[in-house]
């Protein structure tokens, strides 16, 4: 039956806007992207792309998102969703609340919003949830977040949205002023959001004014107490030795030169001058629990539930304010928070000058001494029972470790240890020792690490790793296990697997507080992890820092999800942001540095279809150059040699028509590879 409400524009506006324009996209359900799934005596609906959008007690209905790149100087202005296509579903729904719950705790009863599930009126009563604009390195964001779905609760009745054009309208905002960046933090970001917004092939016209850049403005810098300076020397070296012009920048040095309420603040005036006006893009932090940790003031639920714990997303986050109540209670919702990053952040979280230089030794040696092998294309996922007893088969860590399976290449080699009701596998340690370069620890948590729910208890913990000698063979790590990045506890397992001298892991993502779930759909915290292996295994991102950035930047632009926020500011990196994933490396340069390939900046840019592009290799090879369309397919592919040269210029030009749009050129040549980004016009 065709909906009587499908023929009506559906507009969302914020009072006394005034429209500069608009950006559209087609939305589209086809059959078998949609459904109603049973579950615990009611239902659950669901929709590609959807997901937890309403807050605890409101109708579980999915919520899809678009992020547009619009022009500098605009916000968002309100939404307008064109419906072209619906339908109702046959039968009556009770549609379950939502519940959200920690990973630690069992799912509390559920609880029906009164004014909502005693109401025949529909939900929601505006397909459009939520609007909202963003700042990631000087691109203008606006996001439109709106439910396919309608209910009525008393009646049962369900209606879907199968297909409109989502219409985004931007206004010229004073609040939002144009940025002028180098080319490099310009071309960096346009790579990283290409990979999530709607409008890809607007990047170019849209981005930030271009200022010049100087050899004197680092690239990367390495923040700490003076006294680190001679330990963290090598790390800076190494890095320069790889063309990232870098520095170490000593605490003394910003107290005496920056202003700010705490010591915290100073750190951020620094990173955002730099940022803003010196090409700043990777900054690592050194330090144990001090001065350089901003403690989250976050509250969320009923409960009064506070993160109270490190966000680095504080240092990485530089275009608005974190206390724009002026309370000095950082990150809470009244702090007006962009929560996009413009530079990445991780952390050596030691002030030991031994734990510091096993550190560096191990970031410098991943890059230019690590085993070859298999190992570099290995994935080792652990999923521990999560909620074992939610009806009516349970909720289990293999959930997400299997999401994550489908996104990884299928030339990689899996090891997937997954607990049940029956037990689970042992030998998760023995698998990262023959070598794993990427690890999705799934389960319970705690200071001490990541928890099966059944004995053996010990997956990852504080008990366990120093049976780790993985040294040639160091992984990286991601979970959204509760608490074992809780860097407020001396030695939490985040920073001892960062410390181990005889290995461990070189990158590790982990939870400074709770991770959360919203049983049976898929949580926040599973959303982040996706989002990580999506930049990894699909996109390409090469550092680390790169890909938990654009990770977290990704999971922003999905919508306001339940507990978006609080996922967002609890999961910080520890380890070098700059560092490169070890999949794309072949090892040791000529002069000691990682050996790495480049390519530069298409020309034309945007093109009509035939462009030229700089490339540079660490040796003489064979390379070949793809174009990738923004769905992974390839659009055009040339393989080349180039004699005794390691180094040129060569053009672009498909033998047949280009489809308009954004391209990802890719080079690949014995085992090392680069990318960059193209706009293509139509020729």
């Amino acid at each position: 039956m065709v909906s009587v409400f499908l023929r009506l524009v559906l507009v969302h506006t914020l009072a006394g806007s005034a429209v500069a324009g608009e950006l559209r996209q087609n939305f589209r359900l086809e059959s078998g992207d949609f459904g109603v799934r049973d579950f615990d005596g009611g239902v659950i609906p669901w929709c590609n792309s959807g997901v937890v959008g309403f807050d605890q007690g409101l109708p579980n209905l999915p919520v899809v998102s678009m992020c547009f790149v619009i022009p500098q100087g605009t916000s968002v202005g309100g939404a307008t969703i064109e419906v072209l296509a619906g339908s109702d579903l046959d039968g009556t729904h009770d549609v379950l609340p939502v519940r959200f719950t920690p990973l630690s705790r069992v799912p509390a009863p559920y609880f029906r919003l009164p004014s909502v599930y005693l109401s025949d009126e529909p939900f929601p009563a505006d397909p459009v949830v939520e609007t909202a604009t963003g700042t990631r390195t000087g691109f203008q964001l606006g996001t439109v977040s709106f439910c396919p779905f309608r209910w009525r609760p008393l009646s049962g009745g369900l209606n879907i949205i199968t297909e409109a054009e989502v219409v985004l309208h931007y206004r010229e905002d004073p609040m939002f002023p144009r940025l002028q960046l180098t080319r490099g933090q310009v071309d960096q970001a346009s790579v990283l959001l290409s990979h999530f917004v709607a409008n890809p092939e607007d990047l170019e016209a849209y981005a930030p004014a271009i200022r010049p850049e100087s050899d004197a403005w680092p690239v990367w810098v390495a923040v700490g107490a003076e006294s680190f300076a001679t330990v963290l020397e090598p790390l800076v070296d190494h890095r320069n030795s790889t063309g990232m012009q870098s520095e170490f920048v000593s605490l003394e040095w910003i107290y005496d030169n920056y202003p700010g309420w705490d010591t915290q603040e100073q750190i951020r005036n620094y990173l955002k001058d730099s940022f803003l006006n010196r090409g700043l893009q990777y900054a690592l932090l050194v330090g144990d629990w001090g001065p350089t940790q901003r403690i989250s003031s976050l509250m969320v639920g009923s409960d009064s539930l506070v993160l109270d714990e490190t966000t680095d997303l504080y240092y990485s986050d530089l275009t608005r304010m974190w206390d724009g109540d002026g309370d000095h209670l950082y990150g809470e919702n009244s702090d007006w928070i962009d929560y996009y990053s413009d530079i990445a952040v991780g952390r050596f979280s030691s002030d030991n000058p031994n734990h510091l230089e096993t550190m560096v030794n191990k970031t410098i040696a991943y890059e230019t001494q690590s085993d070859q092998g298999q190992w570099r294309t290995t994935a080792l996922l652990c999923g521990a029972g999560l909620w074992p007893d939610v009806e009516p088969d349970g909720y289990w860590g293999s959930f997400i470790c299997d999401s994550i399976s489908n996104r990884i290449p299928g030339d990689w080699t899996q090891h997937k240890l997954y607990e049940t009701w029956d037990g689970h596998p042992t030998n998760q340690i023995d698998l990262l020792n023959q070598g794993a370069s990427y690890v999705s620890d799934q389960g319970h948590g705690g200071s001490g690490g990541v928890y099966w729910l059944y004995e053996p208890g010990n997956m990852i913990t504080n008990q366990n790793y120093t049976g780790l000698d993985n040294i040639n063979r160091l992984t990286i790590l991601h979970s959204m296990a509760c608490n074992p990045g809780q860097l407020s506890v001396n030695g939490c397992s985040a920073e001892r697997l960062l410390m181990w001298p005889g290995g461990g892991a070189v990158a590790v993502m982990y939870n400074s507080n709770y991770g959360w779930g919203t049983p049976p759909s898929m949580g926040p915290s599973e959303h982040l992890e996706l989002h990580f292996a999506e930049m990894l295994f699909e996109n390409g991102v090469e550092r680390i820092g790169d890909m938990q950035a654009a990770a977290k930047d990704a999971f922003k632009s999905a919508g306001g999800m339940v507990l978006q926020n609080w996922v967002m500011q609890e999961n910080n990196m520890l380890g070098d942001p700059a560092t490169v994933f070890v999949s794309v490396q072949t090892g040791v340069g000529e002069e000691g540095g990682m050996a790495v390939a480049h390519l530069g900046t298409p020309v034309p840019n945007p093109s009509a279809g035939t462009f030229s592009v700089a490339w540079s290799l660490p040796e003489p090879s064979a390379f070949t150059l793809s174009l990738y369309d923004l769905c992974g397919r390839i659009a055009w592919s040339g393989e080349h040699t180039w004699g005794a040269e390691a180094s040129g210029q060569f053009t672009v030009s498909p033998s047949r028509g280009l489809p308009p749009g954004c391209y990802i050129l890719r080079l690949d040549a014995d085992g090392v590879s680069a990318s960059t980004m193209v706009v293509v016009l139509g020729n």
